[in-house]
């Protein structure tokens, strides 16, 4: 095999094999396309798109990563588009830098980073299929930020099948934990979900899924997020015949492989068995990590707590509010695991709207069924019953908050099927589908990102990228101009800490002269995750007053042990407000801090001086009044009503509250004060 060029400047390629028949020889020719890189061989066709020709074996290849196809002009007039889709992939972009994610993206390692960089935008921004990649990108603003970028609908199938290679997917795995411990919070507490993706491509992936009852050829997508911020952790993806129970073990095993060291675990009913309840424990019965768990409905002990309590479930005790609903729960102690020798709890409730949600639903299939009155009768019973075990004993107030944190899975599942192309699969080989699936993960990361940013300046994600596309700018020669944003793209610029510019310049090589942002080491101080670990911390303290007491000696005497003289040791504060191996006060170089305006905080004005020194030479005590009533105090009319009404016996009197009010001494005080009072007199009349 050779290679036969043709055209002018031999721009046209044929692989050519040669036969000899006797005397005659006969040539054979396949037609390559243009030439595009000779040395190489890089050529390109309708059928093939950009691709490698070998002749030496006659094999076809791919194209290198980093190739970017040149450009043609076929001689024609045409009108290049002046006006371009620009804020919602300005903004993108922006966020992108800023976030510090567009470094954890570049650690997937594809060649041709414009490519991937205008491909993450495209999966987050765009709605179109792949195939219709090209058309979004020569309308958008991308174009001219991303110029290498390969948009053609044959490379994008190149492209993913290179980005999802396992090797490029355990690099992104790590990397992005890394920045989410780093960035956000070093919470250990996670929750698991799963969710169908429905499909007709022919992988082994797709395989017929019996899920809660519900027949399908679908993909099985399991979810790990992290609980303090809700920001996603881990993905895979396992055949679609696979049931949830048995996919638990081998991910936490992941999970542990990646650096994340479990502390808690809240995953839902397909996961619950005896089993996976094992894992939770040590050998010798004692909790190893927390978990919760909702209860399957054909559960036994669950049937027995339900005959056992049903009757007196609904009684005022066990009436608890949460957010807008109103529940009915108790608490069980219950032995689980296996060998149901562990001990758990089980929590067993009635949802109130939840119950007059299904009874609506069950009165009116018993109309269309023609149900008789004892079926339906029976069926009202359980309607709107739920458990939960947990491996930990709970309080009622810290149960509902901990389980519907849930929700933060389900959340990233909606995420992913609505704002990042996972549904429907239009990928037809594993490769691909592999790498589709990563993009996908990375836009819903990036989404939950800017939700938490949105949440924290009281803000809905809602509309805000199409009000940010509504924001077009006009290209010029040397320079492009952009619309005035609308104000819901106004006051996304804003609480984002992103500018958006009137215009920019284009160089002579129509490119922009654009650098974006760097790295706002204060991005992630939106989310108050302080404010989050210490709720984690609240509910995951269930230790008696004595044993709390003594778990904060421990942690104090920790501290003061890593207190070291050594100056290359890192250091904790010591007790004195100096750090052991710090230099004297003095001897600390001075900075000059901004003075904010206004009085500092607990400073008094020239009267409030004024009045406690007058006090104070008159032998009073300054007090520090308080504007308003004291908290707490009733005032005239109330006290009044409430001495009626006591007199009348429609309420009792205030019950006296246990131990000695704030401020009162006792006997032996007491003593000690008429002695010291004593002495004093003796001492004045001497």
């Amino acid at each position: 095999m050779y290679i036969s060029y043709s055209g002018a400047d031999s721009q046209y390629a044929s692989a050519a094999e040669s036969f000899r028949h006797g005397t005659k020889t006969t040539v054979q020719y396949t037609y390559l396309g243009r030439v595009i890189d000779r040395d190489k061989g890089i050529y390109q066709n309708k059928t093939r798109g950009y691709f490698t020709y070998d002749p030496e074996t006659n094999t076809y290849g791919s194209v290198p990563d980093d190739f970017v196809p040149p450009v043609f002009k076929d001689g024609r007039v045409r009108a290049e588009r002046v006006l371009l889709d620009f804020g919602d992939t300005y903004f993108l972009n922006e966020v992108l830098y800023k976030s510090g994610m567009m470094e954890v993206i570049d650690s997937i390692g594809y060649g041709n980073s414009d490519t991937l960089h205008a491909m993450v935008l495209f999966y987050i921004l765009s709605s179109d299929a792949n195939c219709d990649a090209i058309n979004w990108y020569q309308g958008n603003i991308v174009k001219m930020l991303y110029p290498k970028a390969n948009m053609t609908s044959q490379r994008i199938s190149d492209f993913l099948a290179a980005i999802g290679t396992p090797e490029k997917q355990m690099t992104f795995q790590k990397t992005y934990i890394s920045y989410v411990l780093k960035h956000y919070s070093s919470d250990q507490n996670i929750l698991i979900d799963s969710s169908g993706l429905p499909n007709g491509n022919h992988t082994w992936l797709t395989a017929v899924s019996n899920h809660n009852g519900k027949i399908s050829n679908e993909i099985r997508l399991i979810f790990v997020v992290q609980r303090a911020s809700g920001m996603p952790l881990y993905y895979q993806a396992v055949p679609g015949n696979i049931v949830d129970v048995s996919t638990l073990e081998r991910t936490l095993c992941h999970l542990k492989a990646l650096g994340i060291d479990i502390s808690s675990c809240i995953m839902d009913a397909g996961y619950n068995s005896g089993d996976n309840l094992d894992l939770f424990y040590n050998d010798d019965g004692t909790l190893k990590i927390e978990y919760m768990t909702r209860v399957k409905a054909g559960d036994a002990t669950f049937k027995i707590i339900l005959e056992e309590e049903l009757a007196t479930l609904e009684s005022g005790e066990n009436f608890v509010q949460y957010a807008n609903r109103y529940l009915f729960i108790k608490k069980r102690k219950i032995q689980a695991g296996s060998d149901e020798k562990k001990t758990a709890w089980m929590y067993l409730g009635l949802d109130c709207p939840r119950k007059n949600d299904e009874l609506h639903k069950l009165f009116k299939r018993a109309e269309n069924n023609r149900l008789s009155q004892d079926d339906v009768y029976a069926a009202m019973q359980h309607q709107g019953i739920f458990a939960l075990i947990t491996g930990r004993e709970y309080t009622i107030e810290e149960l509902l908050p901990a389980y519907y944190q849930r929700q933060s899975a389900e959340q990233i599942f909606d995420f992913a099927k609505n704002y990042t192309k996972l549904l429907p699969l239009r990928v037809q080989s594993e490769e691909t589908f592999n790498g589709h699936l990563l993009l996908s993960y990375i836009g819903s990361c990036i989404v939950k990102m800017m939700q938490n940013k949105l949440k924290d300046a009281d803000m809905f994600m809602g509309a805000r990228f199409s009000s940010l596309r509504n924001q077009k700018c006009t290209v010029y020669s040397r320079s492009l101009v952009t619309s005035v944003p609308q104000k819901n793209a106004s006051d996304t610029y804003k609480a984002f800490g992103i500018k958006s510019p009137a215009s920019m310049i284009i160089g002579e090589d129509n490119l922009l002269k654009y650098s974006p942002s760097e790295q706002d080491p204060k991005w992630s101080k939106f989310m108050n995750v302080s404010k989050a670990n210490k709720k984690k911390d609240k509910t995951k303290d269930s230790g008696t007053a004595t044993e709390n007491k003594q778990k904060d000696a421990e942690i104090i005497t920790k501290t003061s042990d890593n207190i070291s003289d050594d100056t290359g040791s890192s250091q904790t504060s010591a007790p004195t407000g100096k750090s052991a191996g710090q230099p004297e006060s003095s001897e600390l170089p001075k900075t000059k801090e901004n003075k904010k305006r206004g009085r500092p905080k607990g400073a008094k004005n020239k009267k409030t001086l004024e009045r406690e020194a007058r006090l104070a030479a008159e032998g009073g005590e300054s007090v520090k009044r308080g504007r308003g009533r004291p908290k707490g105090a009733k005032n005239k009319k109330t006290l009044e009503r409430e001495a009626k009404l006591i007199a009348e016996g429609v309420i009792s009197p205030p019950k006296r509250k246990p131990g000695r009010p704030k401020g009162s001494k006792n006997k032996k005080k007491m003593a000690d004060v008429q002695t010291d009072q004593h002495s004093e007199d003796l001492q004045h009349r001497t």
